[in-house]
């Protein structure tokens, strides 16, 4: 039998190469199943592939390696403060300065409890929602002298859930009539994911022929992309290309998943993360309430459940950036100015935090910090950090 399904280059040859030196034959078999993840170095900013290295599938505490027996819904919270921002400097005279970078938005596994922007003198900043799902941080400065800094930085508290809602296929009609507005954002073409291509056409046809349940055909389509869709480290490239070169990373993998699902009426979307991407399908159950169903198609093997406390930066794939002309898959940071392009820092730090009742309990492990070439590094000192993707 061959290696599981790792991921990308750097940490497939350096783990394979250990095993072989040991005599293993499968270098990953104590640590479970593992798909489409691996470590890179920092790539220029606006050109970072989403990349992760997961050591071991998880610890099965604050990893699930099983969902739980007993529990339903977002489980076992945990507390975090994230510190979001831009520092900007200037190398000489600038004006009309207009910087942006994600902020994450409440979802069901991840509540705002509250939320604030601190500014420096000569800075101005706001929220500004680009969907539902998705919003950005605008940080403006009228002018920059050389040397000259300014600064601003949201700060939120927030909690993290894991995902078991026990999802089955017998709680979803064959027949499904999602509503038109989520018809409407979640079954077209985003960019670099074609649904209408004669390919992937094809190909969800065929996987689907002798399938009927919508639940069923999900299954299948993230079994095919962790069988065929070989990982490999890179800056996205498309669905198509992804299924002519049968090469990508959790980008790809999951692009292609939503892809098989759109055009095969099931709505569907990306979930973006530090350093990772995932996808959501939707189905509504018998008595008429739809769900976001979980699938981990790289790096995790869930499908159906989310085992880890994961900061959410944006779902949804087909943005419009206000000012930025094309649609866009994922929104990235920004800036923009008249005269001598100021120097740029995007700055993000993720902590988690003891509970509330107990100051002196374990806060856990997650700590990380983006670093300049767009990078979510992990940056604590726990034991359990070793468990993380990166």
């Amino acid at each position: 039998m061959g290696l599981p399904r790792m991921g990308r280059r750097t940490f497939v040859a350096a783990a394979v190469g250990t095993a072989l030196a040991s005599g293993s034959s499968n270098p990953f078999a104590a640590h479970g199943e593992l798909r489409g993840c691996a470590l890179s170095g920092g790539a220029p900013l606006g050109n970072v592939p989403a990349y992760s290295v997961v050591p071991v599938v998880g610890d099965g505490k604050w990893i699930w390696k099983e969902p739980p027996v007993e529990g339903r819904g977002v489980l076992e919270p945990r507390r975090f403060q994230l510190r979001v921002g831009v520092e900007l400097t200037g190398r000489g005279p600038t004006i009309d300065i207009l910087s942006t970078t994600p902020v994450p938005v409440s979802f069901p596994e991840q509540t705002i409890e509250a939320e604030r922007i601190v500014t420096s003198r000569g800075a101005e900043a706001e929220f500004d929602a680009l969907s539902e799902s998705a919003r950005r941080l605008v940080v403006t400065a009228q002018r920059l002298e050389k040397g000259q800094s300014v600064s601003a930085f949201a700060e939120f508290d927030l909690t993290l859930y894991k995902q078991y809602h026990g999802f089955r296929r017998e709680q979803f009609p064959e027949k499904q009539n999602a509503p038109y507005p989520i018809r409407s954002a979640y079954l077209g073409d985003s960019p670099g994911i074609q649904t209408r291509f004669a390919d992937i056409v094809e190909l969800g046809r065929r996987l689907r022929a002798a399938l009927s349940h919508p639940w069923d055909w999900a299954e299948s389509f993230a079994d095919w992309v962790a069988r065929k869709i070989s990982p490999r480290i890179g800056v996205y490239t498309s669905v198509t290309k992804a299924l002519e070169t049968r090469v990508g990373d959790c980008e790809e993998m999951a692009g292609v998943f939503v892809a098989l699902c759109r055009t095969s009426g099931i709505p569907a979307r990306l979930v973006w993360v530090p350093n990772h991407v995932w996808s959501e399908f939707y189905l509504v159950d018998a008595e008429g309430a739809g769900h976001w169903i979980p699938v981990h198609t790289a790096c995790y093997s869930w499908f159906g459940w989310t085992g880890a406390h994961e900061l959410v930066l944006q779902k949804g794939d087909r943005l419009r950036v206000p000012g930025y002309g094309p649609l866009v898959r994922l929104q990235q940071d920004r800036t923009r100015a008249l005269g001598s392009r100021p120097d740029v820092q995007y700055i993000a730090e993720l902590k988690p935090l003891p509970p509330a009742d107990d100051d002196q309990a374990d806060a856990g492990p997650g700590a990380r910090r983006k670093t300049a070439g767009g990078e979510w590094v992990i940056v604590g000192e726990h034991p359990a950090d070793r468990y993380l993707r990166r």
